[in-house]
């Protein structure tokens, strides 16, 4: 069974971070390396991942350099075979990390394969559907967007990257030209998680 490390950098996002867990702990692939890298958060969002920590891999809660340390901290820590990260505001639906895992399986020069993404207000109503197409390096150096929590990455293809703090936020749009000169990108038309868009993002 294919290890796939999933990543969730957390700060101060407490009203949407048990869902964020539920989306990845509830998967139906039974193999999953689950990192929670908290910022020190002031709210309650130790309390949530405390009631699920017999279910995580790792998780740590201390201050660190923003949202792009803490990812960087989780590569680090993971071992799986597919890496994604998934923020403390957004959740996967149901499927999702099986369906990635079988798209890998089946193209073995993949190196990063993306879906579709809702887009959801801060009560978790869809007020948009974000369908992706196929796009090479040319079209992310011209700065076409990929929906980053679809997005799941062969940790073979990562070795020696990491987020780039510096570019605050195209910090995951940074490492897909990166990834994209190393492999192959594959799009998959179907719908595997939610983004939350509200005023706290």
């Amino acid at each position: 069974m294919t290890l796939v490390s999933i990543i969730t950098p957390s700060y101060n996002q407490a009203a949407y971070l048990e869902q964020t867990l539920r989306s990845v702990l509830e998967q139906d692939h039974s193999s999953i390396e689950y990192i929670v890298i908290d910022g020190a958060s002031t709210d309650h969002s130790v309390d949530i991942i405390k009631k699920y920590e017999n279910k995580l891999a790792y998780w740590v809660s201390e201050k660190d350099g923003g949202q792009a340390d803490a990812i960087n901290k989780g590569f680090a820590k993971a071992t799986g075979e597919i890496i994604a990260w998934l923020n403390s505001d957004d959740y996967y639906l149901p499927g999702a990390v099986s369906a990635a895992v079988k798209v890998f399986e089946e193209h073995p020069n993949v190196v990063l394969v993306y879906g579709n993404m809702l887009a959801v207000d801060e009560n978790g109503k869809t007020f948009n559907t974000l369908n992706y197409k196929q796009l090479t390096l040319e079209d992310l150096l011209c700065f076409q967007i990929i929906g980053q929590p679809a997005v799941f990455m062969r940790r073979s293809a990562l070795q020696g990257l990491k987020l780039d703090s510096s570019f605050h936020f195209l910090l995951d749009h940074y490492l897909w030209i990166q990834l994209a000169q190393r492999g192959q990108l594959l799009h998959v038309n179907q719908t595997w998680a939610a983004a939350r868009y509200h005023a706290e993002a």
